[in-house]
């Protein structure tokens, strides 16, 4: 669920920080969100159910926008086929962590994100991280409500590789040189570096 608020003239993003003890992703800050139990009716009411678990937000399931379909690769011990809402922060309401899969919750603008994030002060999966570079397009949470009930959710499934030569690990988006789709999530960032821990973007080439 990427929460979204107007904060002036900044458009801010609500993220959690994993906690340490958990099997994925430990210590990265993540959108809320978690896998559907049987007893959601929806993707929306599992959408709304963990953000309410994980941030004590709220949510109306009929103001959910869908966003982007991110499928983990197939080279994935585990995978996941991740559905990213857009909703509007609910006005009244307080984000408050559950202290157990969710240690930290922070309003931050976008583009703070990316610096911390690159700086190696912020975890940010590359999903999280490439979903915050889109939302630099937006100057608004209405502007980005908008561009996403304008259009089907793009689906990325990134491509997990290893550099023969340097022995790192790599992973491309669509619309990198070495990803076998065409670009359809649009922004700069292609291409992912695993460095001591961390994922780091790189020039793809």
């Amino acid at each position: 669920m990427v929460v979204l608020r107007d904060a002036g003239p900044v458009l801010e993003v609500y993220l959690v920080k994993r906690s340490r003890t958990v099997d994925f992703m430990a210590g990265a800050h993540v959108f809320p969100g978690g896998r559907r139990d049987e007893a959601d009716i929806s993707l929306a009411a599992c959408a709304v159910r963990e953000t309410f678990e994980e941030a004590g937000l709220r949510l109306d399931p009929e103001a959910l926008v869908p966003w982007v379909r991110w499928i983990t690769p197939e080279i994935s011990p585990k995978r996941f086929d991740a559905r990213f809402f857009l909703a509007r922060a609910p006005e009244g309401q307080e984000p408050k962590v559950d202290g157990r899969e969710s240690i930290e919750g922070i309003w931050i603008a976008k583009g703070a994100a990316l610096q911390r994030w690159e700086d190696g002060s912020m975890l940010l999966p590359p999903a999280t991280a490439k979903s915050i570079e889109l939302l630099t397009a937006y100057p608004t949470v209405d502007a980005a409500l908008q561009d996403a009930a304008s259009r089907p959710p793009p689906v990325a499934m990134p491509l997990v590789w290893n550099d023969k030569e340097s022995g790192r690990a790599y992973i491309s988006l669509p619309g990198d040189p070495r990803h076998p789709l065409p670009d359809v999530l649009g922004g700069a960032i292609r291409r992912f570096e695993l460095t001591e821990g961390r994922y780091r973007k790189v020039g793809a080439n």
